[in-house]
């Protein structure tokens, strides 16, 4: 399937000589992101690692060695909607082109009317590697329905790490950033 989205990316970025091309809200070449997350989830769960999870909240940092059964609940969020284009084609549009400055495919997938309450996910990202086809990056921001406000992003290295960072507004212009970092790789 993300051949079928490299080639179909590769032929249209020819067409229009390294511009974005226009929104395509078919919701046919949605890649499956929660999928794809999970399949990383096991094949983390298959290695012979322990992962390090490093929290950082305004600028300090504690690090612990964390057990595998807890990787799933610390992805929690980020899995719990489903990422397709089943679920969400009516409600975002996709955009790609080939990014010469890092060197990958992007594919963009922003909203393009005014999201139900239910639908906490507001934009994602998807970087592929142009040589190799390979998902070298995800990246997805949920605004969560809570008070106080709570803005959540997932950064996924692809064999690497995942990172989410929460950042809760408390009112006035005060906001606490919190960074959980999850490294099962330290060769990058």
């Amino acid at each position: 399937m993300l051949k079928t989205f490299l080639f179909s990316a590769s032929c249209e970025q020819k067409k229009t000589n390294q511009s974005q091309k226009e929104p395509d809200t078919s919701g046919n070449n949605f890649f499956p992101v929660t999928q794809y997350i999970l399949g990383q989830i096991k094949e983390l769960d298959s290695l012979p690692i322990t992962p390090l999870k490093v929290t950082t909240v305004n600028g300090k940092a504690d690090s612990v060695w964390i057990k595998r059964e807890e990787i799933t609940s610390f992805i929690q969020p980020f899995i719990t909607s489903v990422i397709d284009s089943i679920t969400l084609h009516n409600y975002f549009s996709e955009k790609s082109f080939l990014d010469q400055t890092i060197n990958a495919f992007t594919f963009s997938y922003d909203p393009v009317k005014s999201l139900p309450d239910s639908i906490e996910i507001r934009r994602w990202d998807i970087y592929v590697d142009p040589q190799s086809n390979k998902v070298n990056r995800i990246y997805i921001v949920k605004q969560m329905n809570t008070t106080p406000m709570k803005t959540i992003q997932l950064t996924w290295k692809s064999g690497y790490f995942c990172k989410i960072t929460t950042i809760t507004e408390n009112g006035n212009s005060d906001q606490e950033v919190k960074e959980q970092e999850l490294i099962w790789n330290f060769n990058d």
